[in-house]
């Protein structure tokens, strides 16, 4: 959904210089109205979720979660996607049942129960948004059913002559017509703290502002929660498709991820789980022209900018109000673990994606409110400021008289706490 919303922002900031492109959008009060929909029903027993939201004018619609050592750490679960609320979404089968969905969280609808796409059955999406406008899809329906026969990995090169690992498919197909696929994927991964202490900063009754001098608690505890070993996910962000090269013919070693030799991600153990979508060739044409508009250079060599059509649209008729594509599709999955010294069993690790050097500092400051002279302050923030902000993990105690040094050892949080990049719980699925 973002990713949709994105790439058709896109190419209205190129509208504004190149008069000659029309997308079929006349002002920017028509844009904030679009509606964009997300929606895959798949042949899984499950409740199914249908997105809803509305084309926004910021460019970057993701939250910057890079992590900064020397800032505090934000709340990334916060979203500037504009979701679409209070809407009335179903699903209708051509046996004549309804599946309705309520709102889960803001514009996220999940169906009211379990149930799974069947072949031979045909789907459609109907939604009523809360001014009272109706929009519904096509007629959508299970083309065919193959099976992820084989799923592995092998060290390979990149088109861009990187070295690395890549995570290669093979398919069968089981029945009807197999020609148009998608993949996506979920991947896992552990993470170790590469400055890991078991003990911790403890900080109480801190007063900045305290005078004639700070007053603080400043303990070295116990940890009282795994902070060393955690487990990270990141969730397939690229459009990832293939095609038979013949009806009837198996894919074989279909690369669908290749992650680079440095890449942290595989330091230790890695899990990936493929999903294999059968779709059809309207889905395929939608993704494919969606990936190419992403793409730089191609935008204007190679497509023909317009409003990308899906299989919604407005029941009133109007045009350009929704974008976006109900697929109705068979999946197949399979996952994988592996780990870094079972193909590079000799080398040293991927290095960890921060500086991990250790640090000292003093342990207190001037108070905050201190009205009389000051001087610059070559040193850096005092240890029970960064303590205050969690910035910093402990790692020993001090025993070197160095400039602004203090009697504590520390890192960059991110260093000593594995809880900054990852969860520290162990995932169902998960096999050491």
């Amino acid at each position: 959904m973002r990713r949709i919303s994105f790439v058709i922002l896109s190419l209205l900031l190129f509208v504004n210089c190149i008069e000659e492109v029309d997308l079929g959008i006349e002002t920017n009060d028509q844009v904030l109205k679009i509606l964009i929909v997300e929606a895959t029903l798949t042949n899984e027993l499950k409740n199914h979720t249908v997105a809803l939201s509305r084309m926004d004018t910021l460019v970057d619609l993701g939250i910057d979660s890079v992590y900064n050592p020397y800032t505090p750490i934000r709340d990334i679960n916060r979203d500037l996607v504009r979701y679409e609320t209070n809407a009335t979404v179903s699903i209708e089968n051509s046996n004549g049942s309804t599946y309705s969905f309520n709102e889960a969280s803001p514009g996220i609808y999940k169906s009211d129960i379990e149930f799974a796409a069947e072949m031979g059955n045909a789907y459609q999406l109907n939604i009523i948004t809360s001014d009272g406008k109706r929009y519904s899809s096509s007629n959508m329906q299970i083309e065919g059913l193959a099976a992820i026969s084989n799923l592995y990995a092998e060290k390979t090169t990149s088109e861009s002559g990187a070295q690395g690992i890549g995570i290669f498919v093979d398919n069968t197909i089981e029945s009807g017509t197999v020609q148009n696929l998608r993949y996506t994927y979920d991947e896992t991964y552990k993470i170790i703290a590469p400055n890991w202490s078991p003990e911790a900063f403890k900080l109480t009754n801190y007063e900045p502002c305290a005078l004639p001098e700070v007053t603080y608690d400043l303990e070295i505890v116990e940890r009282e929660e795994e902070q060393q070993i955690c487990y990270g996910n990141n969730l397939s962000n690229t459009i990832i498709q293939a095609q038979q090269g013949n009806l009837g013919d198996n894919i074989t070693k279909l690369m669908v991820r290749f992650i680079d030799q440095e890449n942290f991600i595989i330091s230790h153990r890695y899990s990936i789980e493929i999903a294999q979508l059968v779709s059809n060739a309207a889905s395929f044409s939608f993704y494919d022209q969606l990936n190419n508009f992403s793409q730089t250079g191609n935008i204007f060599s190679q497509i023909q900018p317009g409003f990308l059509e899906g299989n919604l649209s407005s029941d009133d008729g109007s045009q350009g109000t929704v974008i976006g594509f109900f697929d109705v599709v068979s999946v197949s999955k399979d996952r994988l673990f592996f780990n870094y010294t079972d193909f590079y069993p000799n080398e040293e690790l991927p290095p960890y994606p921060f500086n991990c050097r250790e640090l000292t500092a003093p342990e207190s400051h001037v108070s905050f409110c201190f009205s009389g002279p000051k001087g610059p302050n070559p040193c850096p923030q005092s240890v029970i400021q960064q303590v205050d902000l969690d910035l910093i993990s402990y790692v020993k105690p001090n025993v070197n008289d160095v400039d602004c040094g203090g009697p504590h050892i520390f890192v960059p949080k991110v260093c000593g706490d594995c809880r900054v990049l990852g969860s520290n719980i162990k995932p169902d699925f998960w096999v050491d």
